[in-house]
């Protein structure tokens, strides 16, 4: 655990947990400053008047081309001649309303939400006083930057941006004096949330292992989401016993060590707000991206958020909530309109992103939901080409069908499509490894994106080295790998090992025997795991007839990575290991 790295303090700071950060000088965020994130103009009026932006004598409006005349160059401007109908009539909603916009993929809905912000600010909002969440920090920064590259990074800055998390924490270290949290909190990252969780179980539960911590940990985020505190009566409700005894010892743990990990923010965010409400008094638009993803504890703080004047916009897509494991509740949609009996629905229909076939292919699956939001998907484009769908019966036949489609793509074309201008897209990063496997074979180039390649990864190179040593005990990364995965031959081991192949002039594979045999000064339990990394090499040794399959199974399985040499072995002759 390092608590320098989540180390918190009442200053501003930037935001490491989150990658966010905090653009609130140290005099700002008081409540005697009336509530207000930050007094001062949008832009001091040199800056305004450089920027071409309109100067504090016009209240700080950001033109858009809807307060009169403007500039037709105006990057505003542009925008609002980019927006269709609909886009048109979601951005200029009035301020005073509370709205859902509607928009399925490919509709511009990002677009259509910073316009709306953009919009805000042009009717004299100051940013400081508008809350856009987002759902993800990556989507935050993009917004941000967006945003900036229309009205200039200082404006984009003094936006209250950020995920729900980063949001809440910003205002637990201004205020969170205000509900008895210490100074200088810590935030606790999913790594010492589980060894926190571990110390607990291990009290309760004796023989409980690291998939219960697990287990005990996804539960417990659970019922936090769900706004169900630990010792209510709701837990037991929700829970096992069990766990519901974790939960409270795990919550003193955290309070003693003065962490809160990532859902206590929101829990404690909402209890600052509900028992502060005048620390938001200042604001008067909430936005809310992926409003499909949110659960119950961010649908409450969205409603604290916009306690003063209910001014509200939401993003979403119901068709598109596939975080329901993670307690994400789609009923919020309708919750928010039972909740503001005058909520309007604005649908964004136009899809610029696929062909007609790719979406009448979508809706014909989205369709058999009965109880979904009715909405309508047009397509901007033509009717293109007919989706295929191969039902393959395993990952690799999967990779193998593809790779050949783009062989064959490749052919007709005579050359003119080339390997880039191809696209694979996967569910999650791990599902690439058969598909790189096939493409190498194949001879075609390729780039993961948000990954390494095959080859680069930690696993794959671990058990290359493994093999190294298999076919050479005079390899250089047999100490690389003597304690890799760990075995507890720590580095003070290692040196005596090393040490005395030195002063003997023996390899180290000689000097590690001569461990095992007592001839070097290492205590019995290192002799022991020796024995066992020996055996190791040894019995891949004896298999080497076998093929590379067979070899690195059964290595993985004694060294405890089966999943890594499982897709090792998707094309074991790279290795030369065959």
């Amino acid at each position: 655990m390092d608590p320098v790295r989540h180390n918190t303090s009442s200053q501003s700071v930037k935001d490491t947990s989150f990658e966010v950060e905090d653009v609130y000088e140290d005099d700002e965020l008081t409540l005697q400053q009336s509530n207000s994130f930050a007094q001062a103009d949008v832009l001091p009026l040199a800056k305004q008047e450089r920027s071409g932006l309109p100067s504090a004598r016009d209240e700080g409006k950001v033109d858009m081309g809807l307060n009169g005349p403007h500039r037709s160059s105006s990057p505003t401007h542009r925008l609002r001649l980019s927006l269709n109908e609909r886009q048109l009539l979601a951005v200029t909603f009035p301020l005073k309303s509370q709205l859902q916009i509607l928009a399925g993929p490919g509709t511009g809905k990002t677009k259509t939400l910073i316009s709306r912000v953009i919009f805000l600010l042009s009717q004299g909002v100051h940013p400081s006083n508008i809350i856009v969440t987002t759902f993800t920090v990556k989507a935050a920064n993009e917004m941000r930057e967006r945003i900036a590259a229309m009205v200039g990074p200082s404006v984009a800055s003094r936006l209250v941006l950020g995920t729900f998390h980063s949001i809440a924490r910003r205002y637990l270290l201004k205020y969170g004096h205000l509900i008895g949290l210490p100074a200088g909190f810590q935030i606790a990252d999913e790594t010492d949330a589980l060894h926190f969780i571990q110390s607990v179980l291990k009290e309760v539960n004796p023989e409980s292992d690291k998939n219960d911590c697990r287990q005990v940990r996804n539960a417990i985020s659970n019922l936090k989401s769900r706004s169900i505190l630990a010792g209510s009566h709701s837990a037991l409700e929700y829970t096992t016993p069990d766990v519901a005894q974790v939960y409270s010892l795990y919550q003193d743990k955290l309070a003693e060590a003065n962490f809160l990990d990532f859902d206590d923010l929101l829990l404690k965010c909402m209890e600052l707000l509900r028992t502060n409400p005048v620390v938001v008094s200042n604001i008067q638009a909430v936005l809310v991206d992926e409003f499909q993803d949110t659960n119950v504890v961010q649908y409450q703080l969205m409603k604290l958020f916009a306690a003063k004047r209910s001014n509200i916009t939401i993003v979403g897509d119901p068709d598109q909530s596939i975080y329901a494991f993670r307690a994400a509740e789609s009923t919020n949609l309708m919750r928010m309109r039972q909740d503001f009996q005058g909520t309007s629905v604005v649908n964004l229909e136009e899809n610029y992103r696929s062909s007609a076939h790719i979406l009448n292919a979508a809706l014909a699956v989205i369709k058999q939901d009965t109880e979904r939001i009715q909405k309508t998907v047009l397509p901007n484009h033509d009717e293109g080409h007919m989706p295929v769908f191969f039902p393959a019966r395993n990952p690799y036949m999967e990779a193998r069908h593809i790779v050949k489609e783009v062989q064959r793509l490749i052919d007709l074309s005579c050359g003119m499509l080339k390997p880039h201008d191809f696209a694979i897209l996967v569910r999650s990063a791990r599902l690439t490894r058969p598909i790189e496997s096939e493409l190498t074979k194949a001879g075609i180039d390729y780039r993961i994106v948000g990954g390494f390649r095959f080859w680069e990864r930690e696993e794959i190179k671990l058990l290359v080295n493994y093999l190294v040593v298999v076919k050479s005990r005079r390899s250089p990364v047999l100490l690389d790998i003597l304690n890799s995965p760990r075995r507890g031959i720590g580095s003070v081991m290692q040196a005596a090992i090393l040490n005395y192949a030195n002063a003997y002039q023996v390899p180290i594979w000689t000097a590690i025997e001569r461990a095992i045999d007592g001839q070097v000064r290492v205590n019995a339990k290192v002799r022991a795991t020796l024995k066992q990394f020996v055996d190791i090499i040894t019995e891949a040794e004896s298999s080497q007839e076998r093929s590379g399959r067979y070899m690195g199974c059964q290595m993985g399985k004694r060294c405890g990575f089966e999943g890594a040499c499982s897709v090792f072995l998707f094309n074991p002759a790279r290795s030369g290991f065959a």
